[in-house]
């Protein structure tokens, strides 16, 4: 389902304020004595507010009503003068942004921050590629109280059903829930991807390129690519964050013995150290050359999954693909949300154009086409279980992991 409208946060999600942030808190509480904040202290202490910011950041046995009132008004005359100093876009945004404008989606930004300054960095960062901007106001409450999250939708004429809700905190995805829309944490903000799915986040995404394919399509239904791999004979688990996955795979591995193919996906879950002391590993990757192919169990990822139930991988020396076909008692095949493709012939390209291009800079540290040819001998797709095979399996994460 196409998604229409983005409703973003600001602090954390579109812009990197943190430094501005800690500049100003540090204006209102060094002149009445008190120590500097850090700006690891104020990533921890940001998200509800100004006013709860400038709180925070005041010794406890001085934090009265009357004290925090006089920080306020010094951190917001301070960060009036300095809020454009050192805050800049993240990687990523402004592409994002201009791509979404093309493709008709209406965007907003729902912020803590008091609204005059969150109209002003939104205005002064992005211009028109942002069509309404909500911050702090005195008659509406803050998140995540949904109030404010459903005016804006309102306001931008979208419909629960088809809005994103993107942010960087628990807060964010806390508003997301309370007024039905999807919530989708970014980590690249300021608090960690386990706080946001603590928090009810229902996918996380590692850079803003990531965001473009859910507004094409939006969400994938787990239960519909659940339903897709084990019509075709396919084991079919998911799990909404690597550290659960891994943990699946350690109890799943523990006492066996397990080769892996090449894969930056298992690499990034952290195997090989991640194994029980009783898993017996070969990994080629831990002896050059060494290879096993007839092992109990055999841990690769896939370059792409299809909505319909195929697996896609592409292959130089092949060693990788041969180990999904024959030789192991059982196959499992752990890929991140980022491998998902609507259907075979984009998971095709997916590994030909995404996957392929990114090894062979992995290997060679450039951009060089004849060592993405070289990736490209053999391509296998899987349309069921080989026959001989005890159980071959699917584990998506839903995070985004390798290539």
């Amino acid at each position: 389902m196409k998604i229409n409208t983005a409703i973003f946060d600001l602090d954390g999600t579109l812009l990197n304020t943190l430094g501005d942030l800690c500049d100003s808190v540090n204006c209102a509480v060094m002149r009445r004595g008190f120590p500097a904040v850090t700006e690891e202290q104020t990533r921890k202490r940001a998200g509800n507010g100004v006013r709860k910011l400038v709180e925070r950041c005041i010794p406890e046995n001085k934090r009265t009503e009357a004290m925090v009132d006089a920080c306020l008004d010094d951190f917001r005359t301070a960060y009036n003068e300095r809020m454009m100093n050192r805050t800049q876009p993240y990687d990523g945004i402004l592409p994002l942004l201009k791509a979404l404008k093309k493709a008709g989606v209406s965007v907003g930004v729902l912020s803590n921050k008091y609204d005059l300054a969150a109209k002003g960095l939104i205005r002064h960062y992005f211009g028109d590629l942002v069509q309404v901007t909500c911050g702090e106001r005195p008659d509406t409450p803050r998140k995540p109280d949904p109030t404010s999250a459903l005016q804006l939708l309102r306001e931008l004429g979208g419909d629960a059903a088809t809005a994103l809700y993107i942010g960087d905190s628990a807060v964010d995805m806390q508003t997301a829930r309370n007024a039905g829309l999807t919530a989708v944490g970014v980590t690249w903000g300021f608090r960690p991807a386990e706080e946001l799915k603590a928090a009810g986040a229902q996918a996380l995404v590692s850079d803003p390129s990531e965001l473009l394919p859910m507004f094409e399509r939006g969400l994938p239904g787990v239960d519909a690519i659940c339903r897709a791999f084990t019509a075709r004979g396919f084991g079919f688990t998911y799990f909404p964050t690597a550290q659960e996955a891994q943990r699946y795979l350690t109890d799943a591995c523990a006492g066996k013995s397990v080769s892996l193919g090449g894969s930056m996906t298992l690499k990034e879950l952290g195997f090989p150290e991640a194994f029980a002391g009783n898993t017996s590993v070969h990994w080629h990757w831990l002896k050059p050359g060494e290879f096993f192919q007839t092992p109990d169990i055999y841990l690769c990822s896939a370059n792409g999954l299809s909505e319909n139930g195929e697996i896609v991988n592409i292959d130089g020396t092949c060693n990788r693909v041969a180990g999904t076909l024959f030789g192991p008692k059982r196959c499992i095949f752990v890929c991140g949300i980022n491998k998902l493709c609507p259907d075979l012939e984009s998971a095709i390209d997916r590994a030909k154009n995404v996957a392929a291009p990114l090894n062979a800079k992995r290997l060679s540290g450039k951009d060089d086409p004849e060592i993405v040819e070289k990736l490209c001998r053999a391509m296998v797709i899987h349309m069921g279980p080989p026959t001989k095979m005890e159980k071959c399996e699917v584990v998506l994460i839903g995070e985004p992991l390798g290539y």
